[in-house]
């Protein structure tokens, strides 16, 4: 048999010794290496791009620099903090369709964003926020809004220093819910896929094959081609869920964070939930916070309601607001 039309027996030999089944496999442990190099350059690169687009200004407390945003103008400010893996989305969404009487204050918690520092709990958060706003010079009066772990941070400023609050609205609230079995469940459906995830991030397969439309990781959230996309690489990026995972485990582990019945008085607040969520998380207890309490409901399919459902979270914010602004002209 011949290889070559006019080739040799030594022709021949050299042949086959190139393609011997050692080298055969040699060469595919190479192109193996090179992949995964490849894929690990790729995603570190994606990450780094993603995760430093946030934009904003510093101010270091406590050995953590925060990156803070001020949108709007008013008499009075809205402290926002979002879910367990907020992003600069829901707060442009929120920006976009919010045109009430108030400036908005954005900021990133450790782990997020531009923001740079250890892990704080929630009421370690809270302090800092209180020193925060004194730095600034602010006038010590604002309306809190929270969701789910961010709504663990306002619930521990409220209770510390329930004088500065003018008014509160808290989205899916879990603070009576810590610790409890429906916490752990919580968790569970949040984090099931961290571990592929994890694994398969570090050479960039997951964000390769959802950049690629070949697989949806986030088919539940239901947004624009340009936002799934922001929004899944960022959730896909290993140091935002590493962020992501600290907080869920600490709603786990944590301790409840009783509702203290009428420390808001007469002042206004608003719950807005799923019934499903309400009666899972023991969250028609924070209606108990004031006299003037409502509360407000969307799908049980939304899972994060800032995101999903801004153009329903600003007219309750709206209502909050107004009533806080007649109640101070009626002084």
């Amino acid at each position: 048999m011949k290889f070559y039309e006019d080739s040799n027996s030594v022709e021949r030999y050299r042949f086959r010794r190139i393609f011997h089944k050692k080298n055969l496999v040699k060469a595919i442990l190479l192109l193996l290496a090179a992949t995964l190099l490849a894929g690990y350059l790729y995603e570190n690169y994606e990450a780094k791009q993603h995760l430093d687009a946030y934009t904003g200004n510093t101010i270091t407390v406590n050995q953590v620099t925060y990156n803070y945003q001020v949108v709007g103008s008013g008499d009075y400010t809205v402290i926002v903090d979002g879910a367990a893996g907020e992003s600069d989305l829901s707060r442009q969404k929120l920006v976009e369709a919010f045109d009430g009487k108030a400036r908005l204050f954005f900021y990133d918690r450790p782990g997020y964003g531009g923001t740079k520092g250890d892990y704080k709990t929630p009421k370690e958060v809270a302090e800092d926020l209180h020193f925060i706003f004194r730095r600034f010079g602010w006038k010590m009066e604002f309306i809190l809004m929270g969701e789910e772990y961010g709504s663990l941070v306002m619930q521990e400023y409220l209770h510390l220093y329930p004088d500065e609050v003018l008014g509160a609205v808290f989205l899916n609230p879990m603070g009576e819910a810590l610790g409890s079995e429906e916490m752990a469940r919580y968790e569970g459906i949040h984090t099931a896929s961290f571990p592929s995830k994890e694994g398969l991030g570090l050479f960039g397969i997951p964000r390769a094959l959802q950049n690629a439309g070949i697989l949806d990781f986030f088919d539940h959230v239901d947004l624009p081609e340009e936002e799934k996309n922001m929004y899944a690489n960022l959730r896909l990026s290993k140091d935002f869920m590493a962020a992501l995972k600290t907080e869920y485990q600490y709603m786990t582990a944590g301790e409840p964070l009783p509702v203290k019945s009428m420390l808001l008085q007469d002042k206004p607040f608003a719950l807005v939930t799923t019934k499903l969520s309400e009666e899972r998380y023991s969250q028609d207890k924070y209606l108990s916070y004031s006299s003037d309490a409502s509360v407000f409901y969307v799908q049980d399919s939304v899972r994060d309601i800032l995101l999903e459902r801004p153009k329903d979270v600003a007219p309750v914010l709206y209502t909050v607001v107004d009533k806080v602004i007649r109640s101070g002209y009626k002084k």
